[in-house]
């Protein structure tokens, strides 16, 4: 029998819209996300199938947070995740929070363009198919004082009933490149209070 992992309210960390995340008490470096709603089953199965979808094709995962598999907790099963942390060991700040704030934008504007086109990159490289993209499911890691990247935790694969574009290269483009400009419509949409984002958002569609 596998042990059960004691999960209490001191690991909690945030919750999304189907599933709460918790420290995993015995190791800094990872995370346990728990179903807690009615449709959190079946989006958890879709993405979890996504992942092992990944694994198969050995991609790099230099912008995903690394899936581990299921796991038992006293507060049922969680699937166990990568927990990401700066180089300081603080957990790594959401992207949203450097949209929402002009001066926060301004102070990393060049960082920010640049791991926004890494991203991106990143993404078609490695065909990963994306529900819709949204700046607080990214987290911006600062890996060394001088170097970052961000990292997708959550909403990743591929709601299509045939889901042609996970094994067809030239449909994959096509939708990453269809998501990647939804992404960034979404951020003017809804930082339209922030000047920073139109020349941001411009210079990292060149």
């Amino acid at each position: 029998m596998k042990n059960i992992i004691q999960l209490t309210d001191k690991d909690y960390i945030s919750k999304g819209l189907h599933r709460k995340c918790y420290h995993h008490p015995d190791d800094p470096n990872k995370c346990i996300k728990i179903n807690y709603n009615e449709g959190a089953e079946q989006e958890t199965n879709r993405e979890i199938a996504y992942y092992k979808h990944l694994i198969k094709r050995n991609i790099s995962w230099n912008t995903l947070a690394k899936y581990y598999g299921p796991v038992q907790t006293s507060l049922g099963e969680g699937q166990l995740f990568e927990l990401i942390r700066d180089y300081d060991g603080k957990i790594s700040t959401s992207l949203d929070k450097f949209f929402a704030d002009e001066q926060l934008t301004k102070q990393h504007y060049d960082e920010l363009v640049a791991s926004l086109r890494e991203l991106k990159s990143e993404l078609l490289q490695n065909r990963i198919i994306t529900m819709t993209i949204k700046s607080k499911n990214i987290l911006f890691q600062r890996v060394s004082p001088n170097q970052n990247r961000l990292i997708i935790i959550d909403n990743i694969g591929n709601s299509t009933f045939i889901p042609v574009s996970n094994y067809i290269s030239f449909f994959a483009t096509a939708k990453i490149e269809r998501k990647w400009q939804q992404f960034l419509k979404l951020i003017l949409h809804e930082n339209w209070y922030n000047p920073e984002l139109n020349s941001l958002v411009a210079r990292v569609n060149r």
